[in-house]
């Protein structure tokens, strides 16, 4: 089946928002989170050699490519075009992996959902004010490609070029944000399941391999895994929970409302399981710090903004961990990954961009589950998903104008 025409210009349309946002400085992510970012982060643009420079530490491979744009255009303006363009060509790289992922579903569908990327606050901002974070996600769609199809072969016996080029990007994406580091382990599982313990081993060496320049980076700038974790676990897991229900809730909330056997899900174990996450949840409750002026997700700021305390957001994080049981539900390997986001993205300062659109590439291409497939077979609940993220990006482009999350 054929796109349609419709989705053709819709497609049309929300390139030339991302287009509008670039000319008006759009940051929908937050209150000029991104733009800070921009500014603070420019000097390793101008020379990704300045490691002295009190910027963040982070592998620079995002700095030197944005340094090569600049250098041969010696404008501000083309670099952040140049991000714009490079943002809208990952809806179609998102649709080619979902055509290989669901090959029996409405490709109409697929394509639609794939454009949803274009309404994220977080992909938006970070194309519009080049970051890290779109240039990571670029090379993490192309290593699940390569991931998706080594997959389809089922070639274990050999080092195919599906696996190799797997590596090579998910590499790529680990030297642009090292927070994929995680998800990389998850890979590093799956070879272990899959491959022969000889093949295993000849995998684990080109990794290694890979891995030196990094190695070496980290010896003289120890400072770059600082920012990746924090003590304070009460505060990490409360805010990841709450961001991660933020996005799965539609999901859940579709299918349940939708699906004639409900009953499956109010059961004696479910109830058991959510009496205990209420538990500890309030545990963790008593002693949650976070300081909440800077990130901490929609809900939390929602929470203040509403209500004016915490409760609210304690319930979104109730509804995160209860899905993610659900999710673990359906597969052993669920429960591993599920544990690394939830742990491995442990830092003082925690936000939504973390996870976005991440979370959903993982939940559609990575986790084991039935829950994408039921969700993508009805337009209905694409339009309906499609809503909420515009509805999100409304509110994100009125609280940067407004600066309304600022005086909390």
């Amino acid at each position: 089946m054929r796109i349609s025409n419709n989705n053709k210009v819709l497609y049309f349309i929300l390139s030339m928002s991302l287009m509008i946002g670039l000319f008006y400085g759009e940051d929908s992510s937050g209150s000029g989170g991104s733009i800070a970012d921009f500014i603070s982060t420019w000097p390793l643009v101008e020379n990704p050699l300045n490691f002295d420079c009190g910027c963040e530490m982070k592998f620079p491979l995002h700095y030197y490519i944005a340094s090569l744009i600049y250098q041969i255009s010696q404008s501000e303006f083309f670099l952040k075009f140049t991000y714009c363009i490079a943002a809208l060509a990952v809806p179609i790289l998102l649709y080619k992996c979902l055509e290989i992922k669901y090959p029996k579903l409405n490709k109409d569908n697929l394509f639609l959902f794939s454009l949803i990327i274009l309404l994220l606050p977080t992909f938006r901002s970070a194309a519009i004010w080049p970051n890290t974070h779109l240039t990571a996600i670029i090379f993490f769609l192309i290593s699940v490609y390569f991931f998706l199809k080594w997959e389809i072969k089922k070639d274990y016996k050999n080092l195919n070029r599906e696996l190799i080029f797997t590596i090579i990007f998910m590499s790529l994406t680990v030297y642009t944000r090292q927070m994929y580091a995680m998800i990389f382990l998850y890979f590093v599982l799956i070879y272990f399941q899959k491959l022969k313990f000889k093949d295993f081993l000849k995998t684990c060496f080109i990794i290694f391999s890979f891995s030196i320049p990094g190695i070496i980076f980290v010896f003289y700038y120890p400072i770059i895994l600082t920012g990746t974790f924090n003590s304070n676990l009460y505060n990490s897991l409360l805010v990841n929970s709450s961001i991660i229900s933020f996005y799965l809730i539609p999901f859940y909330f579709l299918l349940f409302a939708y699906n004639k056997n409900r009953v499956d899900l109010i059961n004696l174990k479910n109830i058991t399981v959510l009496f205990f996450i209420i538990l500890m949840v309030w545990t963790m409750s008593q002693s949650f710090n976070y300081n909440f002026k800077m990130g901490g997700g929609y809900f939390l700021k929602l929470s203040l903004i509403m209500f004016d305390d915490f409760y609210f957001f304690y319930l979104t994080s109730v509804i995160g961990f209860f899905l993610l049981y659900l999710l673990g539900k359906e597969n052993p390997n669920n429960v591993i990954l599920i544990l690394l986001i939830l742990f491995g993205f442990s830092a003082r300062i925690l936000f939504p961009k973390y996870f976005e659109p991440m979370l959903i590439i993982l939940l559609f291409f990575v986790f084991n589950t039935k829950l994408p497939q039921m969700f993508l077979k009805e337009k209905r609940n694409i339009f309906i998903y499609g809503t909420y993220m515009l509805i999100y990006l409304i509110t994100g482009i009125i609280n940067h104008a407004f600066q309304i999350t600022k005086t909390l």
